[in-house]
């Protein structure tokens, strides 16, 4: 049973749909002489939904849980609210994309901060709109699968900062809130993408480990945003990428790894796009360059690429990328332009039903030669000054030695 409750008479009345649980309101004073901000207080287990519209509150909720069915089971609609430790399990069954029930939903909540919550068992985690610079930290959430983990819309300057997210479609959301900061969270085993932005600018995307989604990680319809000391690995599917860059405009792409993923960085549409002191390691594609609508220009700088089975691939001619001073695992050791990519490579970006052959005897000759030849190879977007990275996989050698082995077999019993 729980104690009882102590109200002061200078904070406006709760509502009382918490159920069993008991709120404890008490006033904190600030620093300021004559300033009070008031604190609520929950304690034990109590069901939602609970909407605080007190401007400045601050809810304290460790080891207090609040439970939900119907529609939001936490509301927070006023400035400066701060809720901290409290465990939020469940909201309503609605899981449309852009307007799921959440745990917790903030609206017209400019400022306010979430630190250290837990949710489980609704169809999005928090869900924030018109609420600029509110901040989200230290949130772990396991979702549903349908919608969103955090959902931001129009939000300019909020953070998601420190959170583990898994399970939902994406992880984070965003639409329309430039400025915004997504920095060291732990997104993976989503349906879709890790973190998905969009018709934003001047976000700040910092070292998130972005791991096993379904798709990958997608920057998209914006501009001057930063992607930037992140991990994107394990995305294995099909048409799983690291990060897709679409219809972005002077964004820039730096000091990422890019590990283990289908396709490692995908620029669509995308102009005047830095890409700079990367890592591509063992992606099947490391870099390509893609058109859907409009056109490429990029500035592919000091990127190391290693053990890829191709480096890059252009799959438009019109594209005004401008490749330079990179290393590569597979590029000569003499004083002599590299392209990154095979005639092979470019032939399977128009044509990926070729991928069949990609690994036949005949292939793996070919791009030997070309790796030991370099005037064999095309010259659109060589890299003059190209410097070598020790070698992750032997491409020459017991490659050609092989090639020809395999190339003498199928020939005998062609014959």
């Amino acid at each position: 049973m729980y104690s009882p409750g102590v109200r002061s008479t200078d904070v406006p009345p709760f509502p009382s749909t918490l159920g069993a649980m008991r709120p404890v309101l008490i006033l904190g004073f600030l620093a300021l002489p004559g300033l009070a901000a008031p604190v609520l207080r929950l304690e034990g287990e109590g069901r939602g939904p609970l909407v605080l519209s007190t401007p400045n509150l601050v809810v304290e909720g460790q080891g207090a849980v609040l439970r939900g069915n119907k529609g939001h089971t936490l509301s927070l609609l006023a400035p400066g609210i701060k809720v901290r430790g409290l465990r939020v399990v469940g909201a309503g069954p609605e899981g449309d994309f852009f307007e799921p029930d959440a745990a917790i939903y903030l609206s017209g909540c400019e400022g306010c901060l979430l630190e250290d919550v837990r949710v489980e068992g609704a169809p999005a985690a928090v869900r924030v709109e018109d609420s600029p610079g509110a901040t989200i930290r230290g949130l772990k959430a396991r979702g549903l699968g349908g919608s969103p983990g955090v959902l931001v819309y129009s939000s300019p300057r909020a953070r998601v900062e420190g959170s583990h997210l898994q399970g939902f479609m994406d992880g984070i959301y965003v639409e329309y809130s430039p400025g915004m900061g997504i920095r060291g969270n732990l997104l993976e085993r989503n349906g879709r993408y890790g973190f998905h932005v969009m018709f934003s600018w001047q976000v700040g995307i910092e070292g998130n480990l972005s791991r096993d989604n379904g798709v990958g990680n997608a920057v998209m319809h914006g501009a001057q945003n930063l992607v930037r000391g992140n991990r994107l690995y394990g995305h294995k599917s099909p048409v799983g990428y690291g990060l897709l860059v679409q219809d972005e405009r002077e964004t820039e792409v730096r000091e990422n790894l890019f590990a283990e993923n289908t396709l490692g960085l995908v620029l669509m549409d995308a102009q005047r796009v830095r890409v700079g002191g990367n890592g591509f390691r063992e992606n099947g594609t490391a870099l390509r360059i893609t058109r859907e609508r409009g056109g490429n220009s990029a500035w592919v700088e000091k990127n190391a690429f290693q053990g890829n089975l191709y480096d890059l691939a252009v799959d438009d001619p019109e594209a005004k990328a401008r490749v330079v001073g990179n290393l590569y695992d597979r590029a000569s050791g003499l004083p002599v332009p590299h392209l990154p990519t095979g005639s092979f490579a470019l032939l399977l970006a128009r044509q990926p039903e070729l991928s069949l052959f990609a690994l036949s005897p005949g292939i793996v000759l070919w791009e030997a030669a070309e790796a030991q030849v370099p005037g064999l190879r095309l010259v659109a977007l060589a890299d003059a000054r190209a410097a070598s990275l020790p070698k992750a996989v032997a491409f020459r050698g017991h490659w050609i030695i092989l090639g020809l082995l395999g190339g003498v077999l199928w020939w005998w019993r062609r014959t």
